[in-house]
């Protein structure tokens, strides 16, 4: 019976629509065969379709796509008329996905209790039982949306194993791996997913399943399906390999968050976990990429059938490749501290050119530190390792070897495999550092024995299975990670399930200095905002452990390699620097190191720029953090403030510790949008009451005499001559201070010999650097003045921890010193000219704080009342607003401290020329050659 379009309600908009017979129809699948050119070819698939035998109505749906051949029309209407559950509709041509979704339309709008769809391409047949046998695999598995077959050809015959469990990681990364002849679930259709129409060169079907995917449906293979694929010397999907490169652009450009490391890592831990532990201690195996996601646990019998299946049909069974001997304790124990994904990254490394990668505890307090030192040739472990990691393809090596003499070798003092040892510092416990009662020596020799002794071992190259490889080996997904990301290794950790904002802050080093103390303070204000903060030290593998930072950071991670800080091939306004395609950027490791997150904070780390263009692209926001503007022994402004020039395309924002710098890089040409002030606060949190108690101690114990302190390295750029000529003058003339230098003893080239030893022919003592805050604390709180003649400066952060204890800071008017101290009110500027002008301030400043109480209560007073308020909360606030624009949905609860109060200028600030004594320096004609305005 011939229908018009108009007669039916809801029928698509067609030509023609012919229905074998009357009545409301019923299908529980429909077959759907677009048709384009194919006519004789047509008869075979619908013939195929007719035959189906299932309990249940199949309707074929022909879609006539404008074929311009007569015969289609003719063959369609034929069977249509012929056949009750035959329907032909004709369109104007719009390619094969266009085809496909009219007949999708049709079906879901005619048959109410349609349940699937399956689509069958006119040159292709299906056997009598497929539909039938696909539905009951289908309705045995909730989890299961789609059917997918293996691929048997004929033409060109050719048979492939699509048989593995199905992996999303394996069909977005590798492949497409789905045929469009697939049984399709109509809760799948009804979500939207579609053909892209604008898909007319090729993997049309692909991008299907893409959209599926992203929905959050998946497939199953079913292995006897019945489809048989015809296959010609020429055919569109050649054509399409033709241009694949630039279909894939689309693609990937379409599916963006598919592509993304976060959801390509979960797919992973998920499907092809990258780690095996085993439990030294247990017969039980845990499989993960991520340690700390939850993850499956196989008992050892298990997995060593899963070892043997694997040899036999690799594409089809896989394990992980890379295996780890550390007791779940040991893991807890790496954990705590933050260390574990990194350790497991580092091992993965290492592993590509070790054979074995031996790990050790030492207890260490004061320190986190990962330290890698190779061992071969029969060199000495200098202690019984805890844990061992190797590669699968090195254990599959020694299950074959015949002979176990190179591997029980691991049991003694000098190993023949080469070996790398880490050694990793940290707060360890006796019982973190102390070995299981199955060593993991003993634990790897256990699993190499249960391996070669299986009942499922069998010999080399024997298959299981008849069908052709085509897929890569399971075991091997990591790598299809890898090339996918464009990074190796990725690190090991998944996006957390809150979605909690993941900020990286890099470093060169993790030690005291200000540019760390500014970083941390940056981590403890993003922890309290709710974010999830992690450190990066791309030089030395140390961080030096602060009270206040403890529970700050999620995880702490060492490149743990050798890695330029400074230098490259190109060079910028006579800075040396490295690009992305430099070899040393080392791009696709760093790359892969600090994957995983969605901020990144640079901190004077110049080589990373080289890679950030690459980062920002994967759309992690990059930020910059500028402190300082260096200066060369010539005088010439020199360091990170140009790098910022150099690279500002690449920054999201740069953050800078000054008005001063800000404003010099607006004129430099960074663009005002991009730049955010952030006032210095104190290096490390201390109560107002503290600090109120610990200043009011200063007048304890005193004999009159001024105290002066200085703190930081003994070096030219601190100016430390200085100190050492205006402490030697004053004592000439009979002026007692009371000194305390606090710092490292550098070697100065320029005196050629040790500060400590000049210090000590005035009768004046250095002494140690002080790290811990107590003590700095107390420090500051004993001392009358804070002296900091420095050469170049950035905002100190000693300065405004000076001044919240009431001592008053003594500084040269040098980068933005002068935006933390007002002259003569809560401190004490020194002119910059010259070494002579610098002395004789500090000179004439110190001499009459030593003849005046009353002048050092007031500045005291006032510089105590500055220090109190800065806090880092409050500077930074811009930031957080920041970050609140770029991820509204995930720093919602932000919580926002108190817009910071306004600084009065120096300016506005009055003082009668009684308050200010005569013999201090003037200000007039002060030199800004070192400043950065």
């Amino acid at each position: 019976m011939l229908q018009q379009t108009g007669s039916r309600p809801g029928l698509p908009n067609v030509r023609h629509a012919i229905f074998g017979g009357s009545g409301m129809p019923t299908a529980t699948v429909a077959i759907v065969i677009p048709v384009f050119k194919h006519s004789v070819l047509l008869t075979e698939a619908i013939d195929a379709a007719l035959e189906q035998e299932a309990p249940f109505n199949i309707a074929v749906v022909i879609v006539d796509d404008g074929c311009p051949y007569p015969e289609t029309g003719q063959t369609a209407r034929a069977y249509a008329l012929a056949y009750e559950n035959v329907y032909y509709l004709k369109k104007a041509n719009g390619g094969l996905s266009s085809a496909r979704n009219y007949g999708i339309d049709f079906a879901l709008r005619s048959f109410s209790d349609l349940e699937a769809i399956y689509f069958l391409d006119a040159d292709n047949r299906i056997t009598p039982s497929a539909i039938r046998v696909l539905m009951d695999f289908m309705r045995s598995n909730d989890e299961i949306d789609w059917v997918y077959p293996n691929i048997d050809k004929f033409g060109i015959e050719w048979s492939g194993n699509y048989t593995t469990a199905y992996s999303r990681l394996l069909h977005v990364t590798f492949d497409n791996i789905c045929e469009a002849g697939s049984l399709v679930s109509r809760s799948l259709l009804d979500a939207g997913v579609r053909f892209d129409e604008s898909m007319k060169s090729g993997f049309e079907d692909w991008d299907f399943w893409l959209q599926a995917i992203s929905l959050g449906f998946k497939g199953s293979n079913y292995p006897f399906f019945g489809f048989e694929y015809r296959q010609r010397a020429e055919s569109m999907l050649r054509d399409s390999n033709r241009t694949r490169d630039s279909i894939l652009s689309y693609i990937k450009d379409k599916h963006k968050k598919l592509f993304s490391t976060d959801t390509l890592l979960g797919w992973e831990h998920e499907e092809a976990p990258r780690f095996v532990a085993f439990g030294a201690d247990t017969y039980l195996v845990d499989l993960f990429t991520d340690p700390v996601a939850q993850h499956e646990t196989r008992s050892i019998e298990e997995f060593v059938k899963t070892f043997w299946s694997a040899q036999a049909e690799p594409e089809t069974f896989g394990v992980p490749p890379f295996w780890l001997w550390l007791s779940p304790a040991h893991r807890a124990a790496l954990n705590g501290c933050g260390l574990l994904h990194n350790v497991l990254w580092l091992g993965e490394r290492l592993s590509a050119s070790h054979h074995f990668v031996a790990l050790r505890f030492e207890s260490d307090k004061d320190k986190l530190a990962i330290e890698v030192n190779t061992l071969g040739d029969g060199a000495e472990l200098s202690k019984k390792p805890l844990g061992w990691m190797c590669s699968l393809s090195i254990m599959k090596q020694c299950v074959e070897d015949k002979s176990d003499d190179w591997i029980r070798t691991l049991r003694g003092a000098t190993p023949s495999p080469k070996i790398a040892e880490v050694v990793i510092r940290g707060p360890f416990s006796a019982e973190n550092i102390q070995g299981t009662a199955l060593s993991a020596t003993n634990s790897l020799l256990a699993t190499l024995g249960a391996l070669r002794e299986s009942g499922y071992r069998h010999g080399p190259d024997k298959r299981w299975i008849w069908r052709s490889v085509y897929f890569p080996e399971r075991s091997k997904y990591y790598e299809l990670l890898r090339h996918s990301v464009g990074a190796s290794p990725i690190m090991p950790r998944l996006a957390s399930k809150t979605k909690r904002l993941r900020v990286g802050l890099l470093l060169p080093i993790a030690t005291y200095g200000g540019v760390e103390k500014v970083a941390y303070a940056t981590a403890r204000v993003l922890k309290n905002a709710g974010c999830e903060v992690h450190l990066y030290v791309l030089g030395k593998p140390v961080y030096n452990r602060i009270a206040d930072n403890d529970g700050v950071f999620d995880s702490i991670n060492f490149l743990a390699d050798d890695y330029p800080l400074w230098g490259g091939p190109n060079m910028f306004s006579g800075h040396e620097l490295l690009m992305g395609h430099d070899e040393y950027a080392r791009s696709e490791e760093v790359l892969g190191f600090l994957s995983g997150l969605d901020v990144v904070i640079n901190n004077q780390l110049a080589p990373a720029n080289a890679i950030f263009g690459e980062l920002r692209r994967r759309g992690v926001k990059v930020v910059n953090y500028v402190h300082v503007l260096d200066s060369s022994e010539l005088g010439r402004p020199a360091g990170h403030p140009y790098l910022t020039l150099a690279y500002e395309h690449i920054y999201d924002s740069v953050l800078t510790c000054s008005r001063d710098m800000a404003e010099w890089l607006h004129g430099m040409g960074v663009p005002m949008a991009k730049l955010l002030h952030i006032p210095n606060a104190a290096g490390y949190p201390l109560a107002g009451e503290d600090a109120k108690a610990l200043a009011e101690s200063r007048t304890l114990g005193r004999d009159g005499r001024l105290r002066a302190v200085f703190l930081g390295r003994l070096d030219r750029q601190k100016g430390i001559e200085r100190i050492f000529a205006a402490a030697r003058a004053l004592k000439q003339r009979g002026i007692g201070i009371d000194w305390r230098i606090v710092g490292s003893d550098v070697m100065d080239a320029d005196t050629g010999g040790s500060w400590k030893d000049r210090f000590a022919e005035v009768g004046i003592r250095v002494d140690p650097p002080i790290y811990d805050n107590r003590h700095l604390s107390r420090l500051m709180a004993w001392a009358d003045v804070f002296v900091l003649p420095s050469r170049w400066e950035g905002a100190p952060l000693t300065i405004i921890e000076a001044q919240r204890l009431g001592c008053i800071p003594i500084a040269t008017d040098v980068g933005a010193v002068d935006e933390l101290i007002d002259h003569k009110a809560d401190g004490v500027l020194l002119r910059a000219e010259d070494d002579g002008v610098a002395t004789h301030d500090l000179i004439a400043a110190l001499e009459a704080l030593s003849k005046s109480e009353k002048l050092r209560q007031s500045l005291s007073a006032k510089a105590a009342s500055r220090g109190a308020e800065r806090s880092w909360e409050k500077s930074l606030q811009p930031f957080l607003r920041q970050l609140h624009t770029w991820f509204p949905d995930q720093l919602q609860s932000i919580r926002r401290a108190k817009a910071p109060a306004a600084q009065v200028s120096r300016s506005q600030t009055v003082y009668g020329p009684a308050r200010e004594p005569a013999s201090f320096p003037p200000r007039h004609q002060r030199s800004r050659q070192s400043s950065v305005r």
